[in-house]
């Protein structure tokens, strides 16, 4: 390909015009591989063709003298190529409106939403039609480089799309232009303000600058292409041998509920049956509620599939990739740098495996920055969701109704997987998804009978608080057994780690308020220790195992996640399980307390577990779905979501994050004792290093430190919190007597 050095993309690295455009045909051309559905979900049959003229244009605007001179010189401009790039749909003569308008505003919006074009670049006013003429005119030099790109388009189309288009009109002048601004974003305004956008056209801008996003950056990050969906699955895992349930998924075709026993293999069944549902370049995403199992996950799937297919999207990726470098011998500025690579590449359309929370997908609908791009990504996903019903009432309203969007407008596919599935539950999802298929362990199948009759765990119900039991638990603890203790509260497990402790060879106390440090030593750390005392957090995907457990009352699905982490193999025969019958007064806070109390009414003391056990007894606890306030909280989050949905608009981002970002009911904060090291970090530029001194407190607790003067938020935008800190971790009623006040 000739090169022409007069007309740059980029400067660092120096990149042509011409080179830059053709990198993002290639990158489009991986993506009409990999969906080539996109075209029949929003109604489009010429999309690629639509997508290919908006990847053509999309930077000739570039080509304006005065942005020539401000590359070389490395100061800012003060226009925007992307306004004088979307002039050329003129153009486009073999494509008619509205396709045009929509290339062009596709164009337009690839760097910045038309809200802030329309605030500081609207060409309806006299100043602002004068600054967009002039800025035309610096086009004239450059023009012959436009005409040359217009002239490989025969050669081009064919090369990426696989057949020839029309090559654009080549202009005499720049009069012949047009003024995007007037000629399509007053358009799509309009058509918002009298809501006559309709869902085929949401669906085009949706994928148009979505995809053309993707393209852009990914062609300016040096990747020519997407990476192919997962394939091969069966070979990539390993497996000697099926269970009989895993031999199942390998042949379902669309929505599925699996229900089986924990440590039974259900992470490969959902691979095998994410491998027989990829037809061309699905994208994968394995779906998980906390952040240590995300990590866990991600790990694990990377040693299936490789580095480069799998990624992770939760609050603190970034720190995990990182983390991770370090351990391989990485310097810390490398490790840094890489990692933020390695995080930018997973936020795009890129890897076929991605590992996230819901939060991440809920992102997309709630139209936060780069909301197309990510939507454009996930249409045909296949989404695999573990352990759906730990969610509260609110947000699993808003999964429900997300899923809804993407199962009927991306035609998107669903596997739901866990080992207690309330009804109440089921049923929800069935009327989202009529004909979602429900395989469970077949009792007239030998193998996954002797699963659903087999028995790990012994109920032993014991009278009174937890508190009153550490004698037991140190005499488990000399017997040699390792123990594990589970608390409802973080001061609870505070409270009992200290007192029993000195009884075990190692220990440790795991639970939300450590900060990042000392949370990812702990554990690293669980697979020796003989006594773990923790909260929830070991209830969802943790890989421990230990001989018996202590813990307070739960709702009975929390508890069987509980003790599954006991005997997970059942390599021990039949354990005793210690479940307390009473709970402290603060677990209202966290619970429902009748349903505790519908726990342990169904619950039998001396009764061994079996999982056909365990299917009915959930059934008992949760035979009335949730509870009126609950129900309450469901409607108003499902009635939110309607109107957000009815809201969402392509080439717009939402003007009002906090909808959003208020359903992370959570603060991030640096203890006051660490934030010199905090500081220090970040005028180092060590951002990574800085994280490993935050934490995180409820929105509650942060309102309650409030109203004691003993939080505050730096000029930075971090919150620091006069709380006292040591191995306990976060004591949240107790002021930090060592360092000083906040102020």
């Amino acid at each position: 390909m000739e090169r022409n050095l007069e007309v740059l993309a980029k400067s660092s690295p120096p990149e042509t015009l011409i080179e830059h455009t053709e990198n993002c045909l290639s990158v489009l051309q991986s993506i009409k591989r990999l969906y080539p559905y996109v075209p029949e979900l929003c109604g489009v049959g010429r999309f690629y063709d639509h997508l290919f003229y908006a990847a053509l244009l999309h930077d000739v605007g570039k080509s304006a003298s005065g942005f020539q001179k401000s590359l070389r010189e490395g100061r800012r401009w003060g226009y925007r190529h992307e306004i004088l790039s979307a002039s050329f749909v003129s153009c486009l003569e073999s494509t008619a409106d509205p396709d045009r308008k929509m290339i062009a505003l596709s164009i337009v919006t690839h760097h910045k939403d038309i809200g802030e074009l329309r605030e500081r670049f609207n060409t309806t006013s006299p100043p602002g039609r004068e600054r967009f003429e002039e800025s035309l005119k610096e086009l004239s030099p450059n023009m012959p480089v436009v005409y040359k790109l217009f002239d490989d388009v025969s050669r081009m189309s064919c090369e990426y799309l696989g057949y020839e288009l029309p090559r654009p009109r080549k202009p005499g002048s720049v009069s012949e232009l047009v003024d995007a601004y007037q000629y399509a974003v007053r358009w799509i305004c309009n058509l918002v303000h009298g809501h006559r956008v309709d869902e085929g056209l949401k669906l085009f801008g949706v994928f148009l600058r979505g995809f053309l996003v993707a393209c852009d950056h990914l062609a300016s990050g040096g990747k020519y292409g997407v990476v192919p969906g997962i394939k091969d699955v069966m070979a990539r895992l390993g497996l000697k041998r099926l269970r009989p349930f895993q031999k199942r998924m390998m042949h379902v075709d669309g929505h599925a509920f699996l229900s089986a026993p924990t440590g039974s293999g259900k992470t490969e069944a959902a691979l095998l049956w994410a491998g027989n549902n990829q037809d061309a370049g699905r994208r994968v995403y394995y779906v998980l509620p906390y952040t240590a199992s995300i990590n866990a996950m991600a790990h694990r799937l990377k040693g299936y599939f490789g580095e480069d297919d799998v990624g992770v999207l939760h609050g603190r990726a970034g720190y995990f990739v990182y983390k991770t470098l370090l351990e391989r011998d990485y310097d810390v500025d490398s490790a840094s740098r890489c990692a933020g690579d390695v995080q930018g590449l997973s936020r795009k359309l890129y890897r076929p495996l991605k590992v996230l929370t819901p939060f991440q997908i809920l992102k997309s609908l709630f139209g936060i920055k780069g909301w197309e791009g990510q939507l454009s990504e996930m249409a045909g996903g296949l989404f695999i969701f573990d352990e759906i019903h730990v969610y509260d009432a609110d947000t699993t309203a808003l999964i429900l109704g997300t899923i809804g969007y993407l199962s009927t407008q991306l035609n998107a596919r669903f596997l739901f997987l866990s080992a207690t599935f309330p009804g109440f539950l089921r049923k929800e999802i069935r009327s989202i998804l009529p004909g979602i298929d429900d395989y469970r362990l077949d009792i007239n199948d030998e193998e996954d009978r002797c699963m659903l009759f087999r028995a790990r765990h012994r109920i032993r119900l014991i009278e009174g608080e937890l508190s009153e039991y550490r004698v037991k638990i140190r005499d488990a603890l000399s017997d040699g057994k390792r123990v594990l203790v589970v608390c409802n509260t973080v001061k609870r497990a505070q409270e009992i780690y200290a007192s029993v402790k000195e009884h075990a060879v190692s220990s440790e106390l795991l639970h939300g308020r450590f900060i990042l440090r000392d949370r990812e030593e702990k554990e690293r750390r669980l697979d020796d220790v003989q006594l773990l005392v923790a909260t929830q957090v070991v209830e969802v995907s943790l890989d421990i195992d230990f001989d018996t457990i202590f813990t307070e009352p739960a709702p009975l699905d929390a508890l069987v996640q509980r003790i599954g982490r006991v005997n997970r193999k059942g390599s021990k025969g039949v354990v005793p399980v210690y479940v307390c019958t009473v709970n402290h007064d603060s677990d209202k806070y966290f619970y429902d307390m009748n349903r505790i109390a519908k726990t342990l009414d169904v619950l039998v003391d001396g009764e061994e577990l079996t999982e056909l056990r365990v299917r009915e007894l959930v059934e008992k606890v949760y035979e009335d779905g949730y509870n009126d306030d609950e129900m309450s909280r469901f409607d108003a989050a499902s009635k939110a979501f309607r109107s957000v949905m009815d809201n969402m608009m392509p080439f717009f981002d939402a003007e009002e994050r906090d909808d959003f970002y208020s359903l992370i009911r959570s603060v991030e904060v640096v203890p006051v004792r660490y934030e010199p090291q905090y500081l220090r970090c970040k005028e180092e530029n060590r951002h990574f290093e800085a994280m490993r001194y935050v934490t995180s407190i409820s929105l509650g607790q942060g309102a309650m430190l409030r109203r004691s003067d003993r939080i505050a938020r730096r000029r930075d935008g971090y919150w620091v919190a006069d709380v006292l800190y040591d191995d306990l971790g976060l004591h949240i009623d107790e002021v930090e007597k060592e360092v000083g006040n906040i102020d």
